[in-house]
């Protein structure tokens, strides 16, 4: 079964960007560095599935990572190093599997391939990573991922590290991700691939048509502008893409942009 396992914010300094989370009562936590692509992260957590604040520390490993086809260094560059929400990442325990069966879709497979980043405090954490695209796709597919530990295992890791804990606003979850798609080609093949059920949800939004994927417990809400409105308005000045991460738990909700993303915490 797929799970939900995290969303990229690139951000010009990872340490930074904690810093004016952590002011808007999130808990966020420093990562590491993936020496093998020339960056480097802080980290925040709402069980297993988290925000990922990704910063360049060597350009030309970056550039490097970033001839790889449908990377995420490549969706980076390609997107002209804009920052903000960036990709999602799946989670599976099915990897080399996954990989056939999307190339059997028709969709072009890159990996899997195994990595690795040292924690601050020297420890390893190590994975498998599988990126699929299309040519003719508009937007980028998710990318997907395989830990080397089990959920329970890296769940209890986590919160005796401390890095999953409870948020100075409150039990925060990760409800929500917002995009803006030119249609729902690929969002049809995205549920189709991962077996997660489509929804057809009318809002009280003018000229947009929705499109929302349940991944686990976390909702993935593609909207398709029609005509003139908010969303047409976000697709002319940003293109198309992640919108917002939308969190909940809260007793008072809030709204906020920090290095060009958008999040938004709504009540329990």
């Amino acid at each position: 079964m797929y799970q939900f396992d995290h969303l990229v914010h690139f951000v010009p300094f990872p340490e930074q960007t904690l810093l004016k989370l952590q002011e808007e009562g999130l808990h966020v936590v420093p990562g590491g560095s993936h020496e093998a692509w020339g960056t480097y992260n802080t980290l925040s957590y709402f069980d297993l599935a988290y925000i990922e604040l990704i910063g360049i520390e060597n350009e030309a490993k970056f550039q490097e990572a970033a001839k790889k086809k449908y990377s995420l260094h490549a969706s980076y560059k390609e997107n002209r190093r804009r920052d903000g929400l960036t990709r999602f990442a799946v989670r599976t325990t099915t990897i080399e599997e996954d990989a056939k069966l999307f190339a059997k879709a028709g969709l072009e497979v890159v990996g899997p391939e195994r990595f690795s980043r040292k924690r601050e405090d020297g420890s390893e954490v190590s994975w498998q990573l599988l990126y699929i695209g299309h040519p003719k796709s508009k937007i980028d597919f998710p990318f997907f991922i395989q830990w080397d530990e089990a959920d329970t295992i890296r769940r209890k890791e986590l919160k005796d590290r401390g890095i999953i804990a409870k948020h100075p606003l409150g039990d925060l979850t990760l409800q929500a991700v917002h995009f803006i798609v030119p249609n729902f080609d690929a969002v049809e093949q995205i549920a189709q691939i991962t077996g997660a059920p489509v929804l057809k949800k009318e809002y009280q939004e003018e000229n947009v048509q929705h499109s929302i994927i349940l991944l686990g417990e976390v909702k993935l809400i593609f909207a398709k502008p029609v005509g003139e409105g908010t969303a047409w308005n976000y697709m002319l000045e940003n293109g198309y893409g992640i919108k917002k991460v939308v969190l909940s738990g809260v007793t008072e909700p809030k709204q906020f942009t920090i290095d060009g993303a958008q999040y938004e915490i709504n009540k329990k």
